[in-house]
């Protein structure tokens, strides 16, 4: 019963054409293009399967729970892995699973021993692209994503990819991206969404303490700025 939006669907369309970057700000629903194009993806390859990456386990539990409603795959075969499973037991967990669910460095360890092969997985999503660099799991698990799947497509999505052209080079480079979609409340097919806001200014009296550490906190500031 979910009715994407306009700059959803667009961006979904985008991102299943090639390695695609997605940066969108807090609540604009990642998750839901995430979602699109997976369905998209196991359309087109009906015997593949999907690998969802996020940082942490509540925030991989999350996921679970949301792409529960969003796929269009049975409850049963979308399965959350992190480092709380038995490592023998995950190998089961990879077989019957139709999508996974799992924080990086579970994946990465399960790569490395061989528990896991991406022979099979047709789209592959990272949560909080923007952490793909030095040596963190994620470049790790794209490069044996892009070696061992048969038919690979990957997903960024970042609400911060970074503030230097240099970093996002880094991102895009680590990820094989070749494509970055960038919506802002300014961009014609997110407009018609944005809600006005609306906001009241409260002024409060600082305890005594707060008065103190702001003092202090100004003066470290003014130092930085006369260095």
């Amino acid at each position: 019963g979910l009715q994407p939006r306009e700059y959803q669907l667009n961006v979904a369309e985008s991102a299943s054409a090639k390695n695609t970057l997605v940066v969108l700000p807090t609540g604009m629903g990642k998750t839901l293009i995430a979602a699109l194009v997976a369905n998209k993806r196991l359309s087109l390859y009906p015997d593949g399967k999907v690998l969802i990456c996020s940082p942490t386990r509540p925030l991989s539990a999350q996921h679970k729970k949301s792409f529960e409603q969003f796929l269009e795959v049975n409850a049963d075969e979308i399965i959350l892995v992190t480092g709380k499973v038995n490592p023998i037991d995950r190998i089961e967990l990879y077989k019957r699973a139709k999508v996974v669910i799992a924080t990086p460095q579970t994946i990465e360890k399960d790569l490395e021993t061989r528990r896991l092969n991406l022979e099979n997985f047709v789209f592959l999503a990272l949560d909080e692209a923007h952490r793909s660099v030095k040596e963190y799991s994620y470049p790790y698990i794209a490069k044996r994503f892009m070696l061992q799947s048969k038919n690979p497509l990957i997903l960024g999505l970042t609400a911060s990819p970074g503030s230097t052209r240099e970093r996002i080079n880094e991102i895009c480079n680590n990820l094989f991206i070749k494509n970055v979609e960038i919506r802002s409340e300014q961009d014609p097919d997110v407009q018609p969404y944005v809600q006005e806001v609306q906001t009241e200014n409260i002024y409060v009296e600082l305890p005594e303490e707060f008065q103190k550490i702001k003092i202090l906190l100004e003066e470290v500031a003014k130092d930085d700025v006369y260095w």
